[in-house]
């Protein structure tokens, strides 16, 4: 009888060991998980701004979602600062510290709140009140976030002229609250119509709109003489309305615009890509230089986060300071760019002008017609640029050991693959057979430089295109092309590449920098805006002076005797006309010219032209603009 009372005692005492063992877990290790588990959950509560009232002794979420509501998209990050400690039966006390990045880079707005929890059944609740979320917070009162936007800061012209600045200017709409829905859309189609808008999809943001909106149609400004006529006259039809304001804005609502880009809404792309720096509803560049230096112009957003009581005032508990945006400036001569603008204002097809100063490369002009649609022409337009490319393949014939005195055949006519390229309609007879290279290069004949595909090799005109600037990264800033010369392709393109013809490709930047080139006797990197650091790399072979001495030579013979000489009475001038014919029949010409006079070279180009003579107007009328 004595083993099984011996078994019984012993299997109590192990079921007393693991009772009590159990005992110790359940009232000291659990207690202490549930207190970790529920601060866990307040503080990601508070981290996000949606907290449970079950972690709460009184209800909470509703005056917690208050108060975040005037801090937009900002939110804290909220950890425990310390190990809980006891401070009298079944209550801890801790520290949470709060967080708020108001702005990337700069100082966050940081501090501490004391936070009791205290204990029910076999859960751990906190005791709520409004300074557990920001020291000096009392009841009915919250916080409110304000950003405080700096002026945007302008771009200015060489001499300092402002290109976009902050303008005086009207918002105008259709302003809901003024008229009924239907006279609304009716005064929206009228606008619309003015206005030269998609007058369907303004209609329908007027229909969609609440009865208290105002929806925008155009930003006029109002030294502008047309804008101020188009402000009365619109605010004739009912609702709509003209709101004065101030808004960054370009001299004109065409100067140089291509180039320029705008400043509007951000896009949905930018918000993104900005890293919080730009959010939805802010005024950014758009486009051109606007764009690609808005975080120079636009300078860096402030915070102000205030307390504001029931009573709506506001005491101010942090602040991150806005700071200014800096001044863009650009080598674009204003007079003489508004000078290029309204000579190609009636050009129904694509053109430009575009003048560089060859000592520093710096682009004075860079205007583009109308018929571009909206394309900087002048420095992203891809096109043949006709017998302007001689001078390129002029630069390989010196190379090779020609001078501007070596005879060269000059026939009326030349067969490469059975393609047949012919001279120019006129040339002159006197200029066929033997003739001086300066005389072939001065009255453009195809045939003499054709001829030159096989001898040079498209290597010599690859590294002299590089040599004149033509096939360089352009230094703009902004996008841009120069030039592309083909390696490769039938016998007949790359014939044709030595007159400009083929796959050889320019822009009208593109050839301003190859005559910047020769007048610098270097080779010319154009540059749109300074900026240190942007220095371009050395074309190899570099250009000499005495190859840039040869070339103007030849250039100065097509005014003194050759195709540009309508440029004469400007003085020293050298210059290379050039056409190319392109599209299907009946074939059309684009007309080109590049000229030089003094510090200045000019490219001028038209693609529908009669001929090189409509660039040689415009490039003689811009450079005597200069006199």
């Amino acid at each position: 009888m004595r083993r099984p009372v011996a078994l019984a005692l012993a299997l109590t005492l192990i079921l007393g060991v693991a009772g009590l063992a159990g005992g110790v877990w359940w009232f000291g290790v659990r207690p202490a998980q549930q207190l970790d588990a529920a601060l866990a959950r307040i503080t990601a509560g508070f981290s996000s701004g949606e907290v449970s009232d079950e972690d709460f002794l009184q209800p909470a979420s509703e005056q917690v979602a208050a108060i975040y509501a005037g801090m937009g998209a900002l939110r804290p990050t909220v950890t425990v600062a310390g190990e809980p400690r006891p401070t009298q039966p079944g209550e801890m006390s801790t520290d949470l510290a709060w967080s708020w990045v108001i702005h990337e880079g700069k100082p966050a707005w940081e501090y501490t709140t004391p936070l009791v929890m205290v204990r029910e059944g076999d859960a751990w609740k906190a005791r709520y009140h409004p300074a557990l979320v920001a020291p000096g917070l009392d009841e009915g009162e919250v916080l409110r976030a304000t950003r405080r936007t700096p002026p945007r800061a302008s771009v200015l012209g060489e001499a300092g002229q402002p290109i976009a600045t902050n303008t005086a200017a009207w918002r105008l709409g259709v302003d809901k609250t003024l008229t009924d829905a239907a006279t609304a859309v009716d005064s929206a189609r009228k606008l619309a119509a003015e206005l030269g808008l998609d007058e369907a999809a303004f209609v329908e943001r007027v229909r969609k709109a609440g009865p208290r909106a105002f929806i925008e149609a155009r930003i006029l400004r109002q030294h502008d003489t047309a804008d101020r006529e188009l402000a009365r006259k619109a605010q004739q039809w009912i609702g709509v309305r003209a709101i004065e304001t101030t808004f960054p804005l370009g001299r004109t609502s065409s100067f140089l615009r291509p180039i320029l880009g705008y400043v509007g809404d951000a896009t949905a792309e930018q918000v993104e890509m900005s890293g919080g720096a730009i959010r939805a509803g802010d005024l950014v560049g758009r486009g051109g230089l606007q764009e690609a230096r808005n975080h120079v112009l636009a300078g860096t957003t402030g915070f102000l986060i205030s307390i504001v009581d029931p009573e709506k005032e506001a005491r101010e508990v942090f602040r991150v300071d806005e700071l200014p945006g800096t001044d863009v400036w650009t080598t674009i001569n204003v007079p003489l760019q508004e000078r290029a603008e309204a000579l190609l204002a009636p050009i129904g097809s694509a053109s430009a002008l575009v003048m560089l100063r060859p000592s520093d490369g710096s682009v004075l002009v860079a205007a583009s017609g109308p018929g571009g649609g909206g394309l900087s022409t002048a420095t992203l337009g891809q096109y043949a640029p006709g017998s302007t490319m001689k001078i390129v393949t002029a630069l390989a014939m010196l190379r090779a050991g020609a001078t501007p005195d070596t005879l060269v055949e000059c026939s009326d006519g030349y067969v490469v693959d059975g393609y047949r390229f012919d001279n120019w309609a006129g040339y002159p007879a006197s200029a066929l057979g033997q003739v001086p290279l300066r005389e072939a290069f001065a009255w453009s004949c195809n045939s003499a430089f054709l001829a030159q595909a096989d001898a040079l090799g498209v290597d010599a005109l690859v590294d002299a295109a590089g040599s004149l600037g033509l096939t360089a990264e352009p230094n703009l800033v902004v996008g841009g092309f120069l030039g592309s010369v083909p390696t490769d392709g039938t016998p007949a393109e790359m014939a044709g590449a030595m007159i400009g013809q083929g796959r050889v490709l320019a822009s009208p930047l593109g050839m301003a920098t190859v005559a910047a080139s020769v007048a610098a006797r270097k080779t010319v990197s154009p540059v749109l805006v300074g900026e240190p650091g942007r220095a371009a790399a050395a074309p190899a072979p570099p250009l000499t002076a005495g190859e840039a001495a040869a070339l103007r030579e030849l250039m100065r013979g097509v005014v003194t005797g050759g195709t540009a000489s309508a440029l004469g009475s400007l003085g020293d001038v050298a210059a290379k006309t050039g056409t190319a014919s392109w599209g299907p029949a009946p074939v059309k010409y684009h007309g080109w010219v590049v000229a030089t006079r003094g510090d200045l070279a000019v490219a001028a180009f038209v693609e529908d032209a009669t001929g090189s003579s409509d660039a040689v107007a415009l490039a003689s009328a811009l450079l005597g603009a200069t006199a």
